[in-house]
């Protein structure tokens, strides 16, 4: 990996370039339209999180938790990153082979996130290891038992870190309603007899319309504590043409390059609408709100060459703004070294993985950061001429004005784009920046040591030196700010 000083020297030469009016002739002008003037609804403060397997709170073969308060790097990674919330469940929740987390582990783990400064999703067990017949049976009353004496645990000594409970996962293992309602209250029932003020998510499903009207019908608003809907989401599919493979090296990716494709392609839109119109329609006039409390790209663990590319970056940031656009409370992406139950598979989807001396981070964490500097506050109604390639976003927070714009134009015919950014209003400003999120090459099939935001990598250490630029007197003119974007890259615009 290059030097910082070597990056900061690129973006200092790559600014220059930006902004220099003679250079902004590559291709007809592009109009982002932005309404100051009627702010929409807040970004919650959360919505950027993580996702991680219950199995990752348990020592690992050296005795060392992962989760601990003083994993100094991750701590700090969480905090550059702008994490906020943190899921704990995933597959190896309900897994048989899986021990349920001891109060030591819950202990590290609450400490971890009360250290990282953030608000945790905490999943208890809810299949029953009669359902497979793997181990000698572990009846229902175990898994009350147990998520009765950690929601005892988290409400004397963590009830300020907890978010709220999630009670299984994926329920597919309990075809009939009325029977996965039954076993799902009677745990529900059981924290709250230890934790008469908890509050609940669920069902950590895929997008299920039917459960989750059914789920806000009978736990929601008077009828329970659920307080939020959950889904999982990987919008693309499978990594591999035939999952049902007994054998993981027999497994068939799906071909990288078209794959990536897939990503940045507009058809993705259709698919997140589809999704968020039967979400909406189990909650509507309700009082519960939903959250993505699982997602990624391409499901199995990702797909090499497209899940970990650079790719991953624009479409990351991306998605989140377009589903808190659409009112979601927040994204947590499914992470770590490995994912899954009993069947664990390497991690391409990860934000980051374990490195020497801390951790390498992936483009998708670079995608998450980019948010988190331009998806706080108020979102704003935003307009883009015709095109195929640019997207943008706009947010409000006090008298800061953030505008992400998203070029996902790539390849060899791919052109710089001038953009001209129109405001209704403009408070008198006294200050505009930009910061840029770039591959080396501008090509998405880049990966982590080639990917820089600010003109910076995000360091093993968890620490980020990006910087912003002000932009010269010539790009602001009235109510218009002019800028370029490189093929391929995203930024963040601000006037403050």
């Amino acid at each position: 990996m290059k030097s910082s000083r070597r990056k900061f020297l690129l973006f200092s030469f790559v600014v220059s370039v930006l902004f220099s009016p003679a250079l902004i002739i590559a291709a007809e002008p592009a109009t982002i339209s932005v309404t100051v003037s009627k702010p929409r609804g807040e970004i919650s403060p959360d919505a950027l999180g993580l996702s991680y397997e219950t199995s990752l709170m348990l020592p690992d073969t050296n005795g060392v938790l992962y989760f601990r308060p003083g994993n100094k790097p991750l701590v700090a990674l969480f905090k550059t990153l702008g994490v906020k919330s943190l899921r704990i469940g995933g597959n190896s929740v309900d897994a048989p082979k899986v021990p349920i987390p001891d109060e030591k582990d819950i202990r590290a783990f609450f400490d971890f996130a009360r250290a990282a400064g953030v608000k945790v999703i905490y999943s208890v067990r809810l299949e029953e290891s009669t359902n497979s017949g793997v181990l000698p049976p572990s009846t229902a009353t175990s898994n009350v038992e147990a998520a009765a004496k950690a929601a005892r645990l988290i409400h004397d000594d963590y009830p300020d870190v907890l978010d709220c409970f999630a009670i299984g996962n994926e329920p597919y293992y309990f075809k009939d309603y009325a029977v996965y309602s039954a076993k799902w209250k009677a745990i529900h029932d059981a924290i709250v007899a230890a934790y008469p003020e908890a509050t609940f998510c669920g069902p950590d499903q895929n997008p299920s319309p039917d459960l989750d009207r059914k789920m806000v019908r009978d736990f929601g608003g008077g009828s329970g504590h659920l307080v939020m809907i959950t889904q999982h989401s990987y919008p693309f599919g499978c990594a591999y043409k035939n999952p049902g493979a007994k054998d993981v090296s027999k497994l068939v990716p799906f071909d990288a390059a078209e794959s990536r494709e897939k990503m940045l392609a507009p058809a993705a839109y259709g698919t997140y609408e589809k999704i968020y119109q039967g979400i909406a329609a189990a909650i509507t006039n309700t009082s519960v709100g939903y959250r993505f409390s699982e997602c990624n790209s391409y499901w199995f663990s990702g797909l090499k060459g497209a899940s970990d590319s650079y790719a991953s970056a624009l479409w990351a940031v991306d998605y989140l703004h377009w589903w808190t656009d659409h009112g979601a409370d927040g994204l947590d992406f499914h992470n770590g070294d490995r994912t899954g139950g009993e069947l664990s598979m390497p991690c391409r989807y990860a934000a980051f993985v374990s490195a020497k001396n801390g951790y390498e981070a992936r483009p998708l964490a670079y995608g998450m950061k980019l948010f988190d500097l331009g998806g706080h506050g108020k979102s704003l109604a935003v307009n883009v001429s015709e095109t195929t390639n640019l997207v943008a976003y706009a947010a409000l927070e006090t008298n800061i004005i953030s505008v992400t714009i998203i070029n996902k134009a790539h390849g060899s015919s791919a052109k710089k784009q001038m953009v001209k950014i129109k405001f209704d209003t403009l408070p008198r400003a006294s200050k505009v920046e930009a910061i840029f999120l770039r591959a080396g090459n501008d090509d998405i099939a880049d990966g982590s040591g080639d990917v820089t935001l600010g003109g910076a990598p995000i360091e093993a250490d968890g620490s980020w030196n990006g910087r912003w630029k002000r932009l010269p007197r010539s790009a602001v003119s009235d109510n218009v700010i002019t800028i370029t974007m490189p093929p391929a890259s995203a930024a963040v615009v601000k006037i403050f």
